[in-house]
């Protein structure tokens, strides 16, 4: 059987409001992800996040602001092998807006995973969902 690959590295924003979570669907997908992207050869992670943020809604993340959360390792969708989401939570001041590849933004209520990607919703169940 042929080894897996190395799962795909993304660095991911995590924004929760009250029961909502921040999303960006891409074109012609279904699946609601978290905001962020795949961490190129030599980028930190937390660079990653703030180059992905802005280019697609075009927000700066404030570099003081971001915080590590915690690294979720999940079922890649679309693909085989597995994806790593490292997550991280900041500030930025003005409103997403959808750029690049992002046809939708919103603020989705964590009872609706449904709607999420397979690790998104791994992520709300092992972080998000209240005792």
């Amino acid at each position: 059987m042929p080894a897996l690959p190395a799962p795909l590295k993304c660095a991911c924003l995590v924004d929760r409001r009250d029961d909502t979570l921040l999303l960006v669907r891409v074109r012609d997908n279904p699946h609601w992800y978290l905001p962020g992207g795949k961490i190129e050869p030599g980028e930190t992670p937390a660079a990653a996040l703030q180059r992905e943020l802005l280019e697609e809604l075009g927000i700066r993340l404030e570099t003081d602001s971001i915080r590590y959360l915690y690294t979720v390792i999940g079922p890649a969708y679309g693909q085989p092998g597995e994806v790593e989401l490292v997550c991280f939570a900041g500030n930025w001041p003005g409103e997403p807006r959808a750029c690049a590849e992002i046809s939708e933004i919103a603020w989705l209520p964590l009872a609706q995973t449904d709607k999420f990607a397979p690790t998104v919703r791994q992520l709300c169940a092992e972080h998000l969902q209240q005792a």
